[in-house]
């Protein structure tokens, strides 16, 4: 990374881009003093106060979206203390993980904030990996017959797909490498990551081919899933993942920055304006290196 890209993305303007930066780019433990301060700015700042009014409204999605946040921000579960427990407890208990599509994104971000040990979290992420199918990929989980009627066979959802992808990358970071790893991984590099079987031009889903961010349960970037392959051992080398660093420059600018290029009318936090260079895909596109 460029001197001057790594300067911006360490800006103190945006503590949480800055906290993943220190964290997952340039390696520093949680002691350093550089990771101390920059907790402590963020944990004061405006947008952690709008993370905290989110977790504690009543609605499950708006608990999800808080979840969410924290944990894209590089905060823990001790770094927010009783507040993160309340909630997060709240909506387990409320939903069971059943959060329609969202259940293997919300389970990535309990494992990143440091949930993994707790005995539920951890049961249920052994359930749902182990539901993994022939081909590599997740079933769909709609209970609509005309879309998945269990009496017929059916290929891997895609999109659910990229959410376990997501989740098994944060486990392998934390050094817990599971069963479906390997099959996992191969169904995407098997496809050059985003690509039909039937088909090497048309991607599964259009969105892959987008930075969008932040990451929806049903809508994930080429960033981020060109990172969690990457964090899996793929090689740089590869066929699949110089598929992956040619749809990701796509958006890459001049100045070596990255463009947002599509994100919800209402997303989990303020990232970025679309159309704009963007930190947070920027960050992801180096880590993804």
């Amino acid at each position: 990374m460029d001197k001057n890209i790594l300067e911006w993305l360490l800006e103190e303007d945006a503590p949480e881009v800055r906290l993943r930066t220190l964290k997952e780019y340039l390696k520093l433990s949680e002691d350093d003093t550089k990771v101390i301060e920059c907790k402590n700015r963020l944990l004061q700042s405006k947008i952690y106060e709008q993370g905290l009014k989110k977790l504690g409204k009543e609605k499950p999605w708006a608990k999800f979206d808080a979840i969410m946040a924290f944990a894209e921000w590089g905060l823990t579960r001790d770094d927010i203390g009783g507040d993160i427990d309340e909630g997060v407890f709240s909506l387990i208990q409320s939903t069971g993980f059943k959060m329609l599509c969202g259940e293997p994104y919300l389970l990535r971000n309990l494992v990143k904030l440091g949930y993994y040990q707790v005995d539920i979290v951890k049961e249920e992420i052994g359930c749902m990996l182990s539901k993994i199918k022939e081909d590599g990929g997740f079933g769909c989980i709609s209970s609509n017959k005309k879309i998945n009627d269990p009496k017929k066979p059916h290929k891997s959802c895609a999109r659910l797909t990229a959410e376990y992808l997501l989740l098994v990358a944060e486990l392998h970071l934390l050094g817990i490498e599971c069963e479906c790893e390997s099959a996992l991984v191969q169904y995407f590099t098997k496809r050059n990551i985003f690509y039909r079987m039937d088909d090497r031009e048309t991607p599964m889903v259009d969105v892959m081919l987008e930075t969008f961010y932040p990451s929806d349960p049903i809508k994930i970037g080429v960033q981020n899933i060109v990172y969690a392959l990457r964090v899996l051992g793929c090689s740089r080398e590869s066929e699949a993942m110089q598929a992956g660093y040619e749809v990701l420059n796509r958006h890459r600018l001049d100045n070596g920055r990255y463009l947002l290029t599509a994100s919800k009318s209402v997303p989990a936090f303020k990232a970025g304006k679309v159309g704009e260079e963007n930190k947070w895909i920027t960050l992801y596109a180096y880590m993804a290196q």
